[in-house]
Parts: C-alpha cells; sequence; structure tokens
C-alpha cells in the first residue's frame, strides 16, 4: 500500500522533472541570461510561486539540468571503460563513449557551453560552478587515469593531453552541430581516433570502440 509521505514524494518528484523539462525549453529558446521564472513556470503550466519550493532561481533549474547531464555521461563513460582491461583500450573507449554521448545528446553540448545565445563566459554562481567543474573533472579523470597506465605515466603528467583531447572532443563536436565538418568530409569519431593515434599505442583490436 501506498504511504502519504511517498505519494507525496513521488509528486514532488514528477512536478521538478516537469519544470526541468520546461527549463529545458526556456533555456533553448532565450539562453540563460534571456530565461525568467515567470517564462518557465508558463511553460510548465503552473504559476511562479509553484516553482520557488523546488528551484529558487533560474541558475539552480540551470545547474540541475547540467548535473543531469554529466551524471549520465559520467555513466556512460565509466560503463565502455569498465568493460574494458587493457589501459590504452580503456581511454579509447572513455573518449568514445564521450563523443558518442553527446552526439546523441546535441542539447546537452549547448548546455554545457552555456551557447543557446552565443559563445561567452557564463556561470551559475560560485559554488554551483565548482560543483559542476568538479564533476566535469571526474568524467575527465575516467580518461586520464587509463591515458597515464597506457603511457606508463603518472596522471599528472597527462593532464595536459586530456586537455588536449577535451578541446579536441568539444570542438569537434560543435563544428558536426554547425555542419562545418561536413566540408571537410570528417566527423567526430574519426577526428578523435586521429588524435589518440597520436597519444596511445597503435590499436591492435579488430573493431572500433563503441
Amino acid at each position: 500500500m501506498t504511504t502519504a509521505p511517498h505519494w507525496a514524494s513521488t509528486i514532488k518528484d514528477a512536478k521538478r522533472e516537469l519544470l526541468l523539462l520546461a527549463a529545458r525549453e526556456e533555456f533553448t529558446d532565450k539562453g540563460l541570461e534571456g530565461a525568467t521564472m515567470r517564462g518557465i513556470a508558463l511553460r510548465a503550466g503552473c504559476t511562479t510561486g509553484a516553482v520557488y519550493p523546488l528551484f529558487d532561481s533560474k541558475e539552480a533549474l540551470y545547474t540541475a539540468l547540467l548535473e543531469q547531464s554529466l551524471a549520465r555521461l559520467d555513466a556512460a563513460v565509466q560503463a565502455a571503460a569498465d568493460a574494458l582491461t587493457d589501459p590504452a583500450d580503456e581511454a579509447r573507449a572513455a573518449c568514445a563513449a564521450f563523443v558518442a554521448y553527446y552526439l546523441l545528446h546535441p542539447f546537452e553540448v549547448n548546455l554545457g557551453l552555456y551557447a543557446f545565445r552565443g559563445l561567452k563566459r557564463q556561470g551559475v554562481g560560485p559554488d554551483a560552478d565548482r560543483a559542476l567543474n568538479d564533476a566535469l573533472a571526474r568524467v575527465l579523470a575516467r580518461i586520464a587515469e587509463p591515458l597515464a597506465a597506457a603511457r606508463g605515466e603518472p596522471v599528472a603528467a597527462v593532464q595536459p593531453f586530456v586537455a588536449l583531447l577535451f578541446s579536441q572532443m568539444i570542438g569537434a563536436l560543435v563544428l558536426h552541430l554547425a555542419g562545418r565538418l561536413d566540408a571537410l568530409a570528417a566527423d567526430p569519431t574519426d577526428l578523435l581516433r586521429q588524435q589518440l593515434a597520436l597519444l596511445l599505442p597503435a590499436d591492435t583490436s579488430t573493431s572500433p570502440p563503441t
């Protein structure tokens, strides 16, 4: 039998997800700067007063969306790496999973870059920014650790390579989403494979990482 507290928690969770979906639409249309709590409430079919008990600002909604995105990305990267035992293969698989995730969720590329209204330096507050940066660092650590092991170097020594990989992957994804890679007959997966070939021992597997 469903208890009253459990039912109340279920309703709260449903409201929270509805508000996040509405916020996603609002941010897509207006960016972080142009979005308003009133606009989010209208999209969710509720009053502004109904939003504040769950999210006290539009930045809190943006933070929640990005936290969800990074958690899903981390799970995908971890699952890909954990399926293998050779460090070089783990690094390749982790990077491939990173790119594949964003190819399947292009909205989240813009979300992570705050890029709905053009690229600019933005944030959602010092504490939230630190938490989100830490979440991204955890994802990139899943690339750094096997990369270091494959190269026989300490993790600290490969951090510049991880930054290079991250920049290359995100840059290729942005160019792909903008249609700019079409003229070069390139795609993010092939570009990643070429970049990894410069950093890792030769790939002797019979199939590319997925």
